[in-house]
């Protein structure tokens, strides 16, 4: 277990050095906590965090070991940074002004392969798709749930000794 923050960066620099095949599934516990689930072949990761202001969130998460083959994305597309390109820029400019329906483009941009973030040079991009579910932990095994109540309860004990105000009710 380690924290979610230093997790992430491990993540981002694995995603960066092969941007294909990545899943990413997110949704809340009974404690309305986040719940995020990011696969990459056979590596998958568990995070569970408390958002404490609009910027800054903090918890904990894990390099899950086996027995997740079920997460793999039944998604025609990969999870991915897609840069626009000027046309498309334009077109999705035109596409709001006209006050269309974008799902169309954004459909195509997401067959499009995703790249590394080193690679991204547009002012605008196209992230993708995360599956936001009511549980998340669904397709995990029972020990998976334990790692997942274990999440909870450090969460739970970071929030009460730094963050009190999140977990107890103003007076």
């Amino acid at each position: 277990m380690q924290p979610a923050d230093k997790l992430r960066r491990e993540i981002a620099k694995s995603y960066d050095s092969n941007p294909m095949g990545w899943s990413v599934l997110v949704g809340r516990d009974s404690r309305n906590f986040n719940q995020i689930l990011i696969s990459h072949g056979s590596q998958v990761w568990m995070l569970k965090e408390e958002w404490i202001n609009p910027y800054r969130s903090v918890g904990f998460g894990v390099e899950l070991a086996g027995g997740v083959e079920a997460l793999r994305s039944t998604l025609p597309q990969q999870f991915g940074l897609r840069p626009l390109n000027k046309r498309q820029i334009g077109e999705l400019a035109d596409l709001m002004r006209m006050e269309e329906d974008p799902r169309d483009f954004l459909l195509r941009v997401m067959r499009s392969k995703p790249v590394a973030s080193s690679e991204v040079r547009s002012p605008l991009v196209v992230q993708g798709p995360v599956v936001a579910t009511s549980n998340p932990l669904s397709p995990l095994s029972d020990k998976h749930r334990e790692l997942d109540l274990k999440l909870r309860e450090e969460l739970e004990k970071l929030l009460l000794r730094k963050y009190p105000q999140t977990v107890i009710p103003y007076l």
